[in-house]
């Protein structure tokens, strides 16, 4: 078959398009990543298990290596993506929650960040404080992120 330029050229546009996306999915996945790690700075204090807990919630549902959290954690800012599915906003304020009780303590300024960020997940500001008492005794009991999303979709 002859070499087509129309056909190189847009099968390069393409593989472009498709860097792109997985580029933006990346930063996406990073951006909720550091909505985490705000939960860890929520009270203050820096505690061990705290930042346990973010490191394996990282390496586990964001498939970051320990160097990639490292350099989000030092490049992070106060940016922050709303989750697309009512689904990824349980997740990532679950994961907040069980960051929340990695200490053992949940401090008001731990509660008010999941109030800021379930309001900004668009969770009606009625249903907030019942809503984030729901995921921190979901967190505290070691419930499962499936039967938590399970529950709240049922």
């Amino acid at each position: 078959m002859p070499w087509d330029s129309n056909n190189e050229v847009l099968h390069l546009l393409l593989l472009l398009c498709r860097k792109k996306e997985i580029m933006e999915k990346e930063q996406l996945l990073k951006n909720h990543f550091l909505s985490l790690y705000c939960m860890v700075l929520a009270d203050g204090v820096v505690s061990p298990k705290e930042m346990e807990s973010l490191y394996n919630i990282g390496r586990t549902n964001y498939n970051l290596s320990e160097k990639e959290i490292n350099e989000a954690i030092v490049a992070s800012g106060t940016t922050y993506a709303i989750p697309t599915s009512p689904e990824e906003c349980v997740k990532i304020l679950y994961e907040m929650a069980i960051i929340a009780w990695a200490d053992n303590n949940i401090d008001d300024n731990e509660i008010r960040l999941l109030h800021t960020y379930a309001l900004r997940f668009g969770v009606n500001e009625c249903d907030v404080p019942d809503f984030v008492n729901f995921l921190l005794d979901k967190a505290q009991n070691q419930s499962s992120e499936e039967d938590v999303i399970k529950e709240l979709t049922a």
